[in-house]
C-alpha cells in the first residue's frame, strides 16, 4: 500500500508553535475536555466505536494524543505524528492506552475525517483568546491552524480512499 508522507514544508509554522506550547503547558486537560465535548455535540461517529472503553480511558487516550500533537506542533515537526497516525490507521494499528487494537480502519467513516478537521479548527479557535487578545496574532495563528488541519485532512482523506479501494478489491 502507498506510503503517505507529508510535505514537511507545508507544516512549518511561525506562530502556531508558541500557541501549541501554551496549550500544552497551561490548557491540556481543559483542551481535552472541550475536544470530547465538541465530538459529542457534533455526534462524531467514531465515538460510537469508542463507547466500549471507559470515560477515564477515553480521557487518558485523548490526553496522550493531544500531548503528542501539541508537543509536535510546538517543536514544528507535526508531520512525523501525522505520518505515523496515518500508517497506524492504514495498517489497523490504532491502539488504546494498554496497547490493544482499539479500532479497525473499516470503522472509520468519511464523516469522522471531515468532522475531525472541523473539531480541530474549532478547538484551537476556542482557546485562542486565552492565549492573546491581539487580533492580528489571532488571524496569523488561525491561518496556520487552517494550513495544518487542511493538509492533515487531505492526507487522511487520501489514506481513507486508498483503504476503501483496497477493501473493495479484496
Amino acid at each position: 500500500m502507498e506510503k503517505f508522507v507529508p510535505n514537511k514544508a507545508l507544516f512549518r509554522f511561525q506562530y502556531l508553535p508558541d500557541y501549541a506550547q501554551f496549550l500544552l503547558n497551561n490548557k491540556l486537560e481543559e483542551f481535552v475536555t472541550v475536544a470530547i465535548r465538541f465530538c459529542r455535540e457534533l455526534d462524531l461517529p467514531l465515538l460510537r466505536h469508542l463507547s466500549k472503553i471507559s470515560e477515564k480511558e477515553l480521557i487518558d487516550l485523548s490526553l496522550k494524543s493531544y500531548r503528542e500533537i501539541l508537543g509536535a506542533l510546538a517543536q514544528n515537526n507535526v508531520e512525523k505524528i501525522i505520518e505515523n497516525r496515518i500508517h497506524n490507521y492504514v495498517h489497523n494499528q490504532i491502539k488504546d492506552t494498554k496497547g490493544n487494537i482499539l479500532l479497525d480502519s473499516t470503522e472509520v467513516v468519511a464523516e469522522d475525517i471531515i468532522l475531525t478537521a472541523h473539531i480541530r479548527r474549532k478547538l484551537f479557535s476556542f482557546f485562542l483568546y486565552s492565549y492573546t487578545q491581539n487580533t492580528v496574532l489571532h488571524m496569523l495563528i488561525a491561518t496556520e491552524v487552517d494550513q495544518y488541519t487542511t493538509q492533515e485532512h487531505l492526507l487522511t482523506t487520501r489514506a481513507y480512499v486508498k483503504t476503501l479501494m483496497k477493501i473493495s478489491s479484496d
